[in-house]
């Protein structure tokens, strides 16, 4: 194995040269860029070469969030002088006023607070409902080291409205019907029985006002102050989707892309045609609806209408209310809360088993309103209000809200393994799987990095049962209720899934140890000190040139680091319970065709295969020296070489992983 990371770093800066002058440029450099800093950012107090590994991983959680499962940002709690106390794992909390420190409002954010407080304006107003918004103690302001969000501006008590609004305010299907250029051609789409989601409902009637009506649209306080960019690889340049190479976020965000072009396709250049002044084609170009599609999907709200089935506020979580009557619309103010685990300054994050809900949101039909209140109390001014968007993996919060989340509790990578096709039992175990809802055509299974997922192993043990393992009921019954069905089933189960975690794995072009690599590099980019390394600034002749600058570079990469982490993890789970003398028989068994197909069968059953991601380069050098030696006992034995040994399989398999080769 590889020196430690702390060790190869000291290394590189002994070998850099330059002695005490290098030294202290370097400190003056630094210092310098931290003079030029916004005023919320406090000068520079650490040698950046000086740093201990606590500072060096405090810089490297703020720039990477998420990557450093051991690492917990702490509870939330003070000391004595009111400073964060020091979470798990050695790694400083987030310090009070740094990240998480509220800044003055823009101005377009004043505007639209100004705007939401404002009663409806015609044709929106007279409705059967109260025309009059409430705000309470809330504003919209900015929030260090997570852009804008909604902070406190007095103290709160559990309970208290934060905000109604006559839904009439909000974007959502009932103001599109209220709309005079929209109605018509909802109507129309209507009458032909036209296929269309709320979503596209509420695409349409957002770049309408934005594009089309302008500054002249009722909600032009609201629309104009949307981010142009979400953050999520769906509205990615190919160079910049290229950095998510081997990850099977690319697949989801096709999918979701391809069923929003579908979708718009299905209503242009029709629509345009015949509504040329409502809908021109130019402002619903391909990008434009992708763009506002991406809107809606991250930032629209399943509402729950008081009195009926309790929903969560996001639509993320809306499939897990049955029966839950709600209104998808997008909320002004309410859009700018944030996700967290934790409530207040922002000192610290929980996980979400924790966390209280920081606020509700309901639809009061009577008052045609939707009431936002808090669901905690909150101590004073200045506190960030956030909550849970749901439990989901870190790939699909990224793919839908453009963040990667720190400490997910609910990380996983998904995988879908399925019945092999010249299997010829293929059929009859595939209607086995259907019946027991473990069919890999209708559902995703999860490899987690603390646990396996019992779904998996069910479905897994389905798919190499034997002929007479399907015909016992006790051990088709045990397969599906996720019991061993044999010794010999659970080892090819293992082995299986194993051979599935390194396939995913051989995908990326880069190995967990050159990801880490590059978040170290982070270190000799940032200009800030450990305790400011979220935010990162672009200094013209400086660091503009690095690409670890670039938020969507570190966001991907952080993506990388988290999914191979997670199989890995999950693989070393598989191998934990295997039985040597059973994988090695199952490898020779089931991996038969080539003699190399079983080494690499046995250097996963062992482990090895998977060492190979963790320090490749040093994998390489070993695996060189190995076939050396090889080639010397080659020579020896009269230029016969033996093949049979565990050892030399896996001594290979090593190698191979340590190329990237494919199997």
């Amino acid at each position: 194995m590889g020196r430690p990371r702390d060790a190869t770093r000291a290394s590189r800066m002994r070998s850099r040269g330059g002695g005490v002058a290098r030294g202290r440029a370097r400190v003056a450099l630094f210092l310098l860029l931290a003079a030029l800093a916004p005023p919320a950012v406090a000068p520079l107090e650490v040698d950046p070469a000086r740093m201990t590994p606590e500072e060096r991983r405090a810089v490297l959680e703020r720039a990477f969030p998420g990557v450093f499962p051991d690492a917990r940002a702490g509870d939330g709690s003070v000391d004595a002088e009111g400073g964060a106390r020091a979470g798990a794992g050695g790694v400083p909390s987030i310090p009070r006023g740094r990240l998480g420190a509220v800044g003055e409002p823009h101005e377009r954010d004043r505007a639209l607070e100004r705007w939401v407080r404002e009663p409806l304006s015609a044709p929106y107003a007279g409705a059967d409902a109260d025309d009059e918004p409430f705000v309470g103690p809330v504003g919209v302001r900015s929030v260090f080291g997570r852009g804008r969000g909604l902070v406190t501006a007095a103290r709160v008590e559990k309970g208290e409205t934060l905000m109604s609004l006559p839904l009439l305010k909000c974007l959502s299907t009932a103001s599109a019907r209220r709309s005079p250029a929209l109605a018509p051609a909802l109507a129309e789409l209507a009458a032909n029985r036209t296929e269309m989601s709320i979503n596209a409902v509420l695409a349409l009637h957002l770049l309408h006002e934005l594009h089309v009506v302008g500054d002249r649209s009722h909600w032009w306080p609201y629309v104009s102050v949307l981010p142009k960019d979400v953050g999520s690889p769906l509205l990615w340049a190919p160079k910049e989707l290229a950095q998510l190479e081997g990850s099977n976020l690319v697949g989801f965000r096709d999918a979701v892309l391809r069923g929003w072009i579908a979708e718009r396709d299905a209503l242009f250049p029709e629509l345009s045609r015949a509504f040329p002044d409502a809908f021109p084609e130019e402002h619903f170009r391909a990008s434009n609806w992708a763009w506002a599609m991406s809107i809606v999907w991250s930032r629209a709200a399943h509402v729950p209408v008081a009195g009926t089935t309790r929903s969560p506020p996001r639509n993320s979580k809306a499939s897990k209310a049955s029966n839950a009557k709600t209104i998808l619309a997008l909320v002004p103010l309410f859009d700018m809360i944030n996700h967290g685990y934790a409530r207040g300054t922002g000192i610290g994050s929980r996980h979400a088993a924790d966390d209280a809900p920081a606020v509700t949101i309901s639809f009061v039909e009577s008052r045609g309103a939707v009431v936002v209140s808090a669901g905690v109390p909150f101590r004073g001014p200045g506190e960030e209000i956030r909550f849970n968007y749901g439990e989901k993996p870190s790939q699909y919060a990224f793919l839908q809200y453009g963040f990667v989340p720190r400490f997910n509790p609910d990380e996983c990578v998904e995988v879908a393994p399925r019945v092999g096709k010249k299997d010829p039992l293929r059929r009859r175990k595939r209607e086995v799987l259907a019946k027991h809802g473990l069919s890999p055509s209708a559902r995703n299974f999860h490899f987690f990095p603390n646990r396996l997922d019992r779904d998996l192993l069910a479905a897994t043990r389905v798919q190499v049962a034997t002929e007479a393992e399907l015909d016992d009921p006790r051990a088709l019954a045990a397969a599906v209720a996720g019991g061993v069905v044999s010794a010999r089933n659970e080892a090819v189960t293992r082995a299986t899934l194993l051979k599935a975690a390194h396939e995913l794995l051989l995908r990326y072009p880069t190995s967990l140890a050159q990801d880490l690599a590059t978040m170290e590099a982070f270190l000799d980019q940032n200009p800030y000190d450990p305790a400011l390394g979220a935010e990162i600034r672009k200094y013209e002749n400086t660091y503009s040139s690095s690409r670890v600058t670039d938020s969507r570079y570190r966001a991907a990469v952080a993506m990388r680091v988290l999914e191979k982490r997670t199989l890995l993890s999950a693989a070393r789970l598989l191998v934990h319970e295997l039985d040597d003398a059973l994988a090695e028989e199952t490898c020779r068994e089931r991996y038969a065709r080539t003699r190399e197909e079983t080494r690499e069968c046995l250097a996963r059953a062992s482990g090895e295969a998977f060492d190979a991601f963790d320090a490749r380069e040093t994998l390489a050098e070993d695996a060189a020296a190995e076939d050396a030696a090889a080639e010397d006992d080659t020579a020896r034995n009269g230029g016969e070489r033996s093949g049979d040994g565990v050892g030399n399989g896996r001594s290979e398999a090593r190698a191979r992983s340590a190329r990237g080769d494919e199997l």
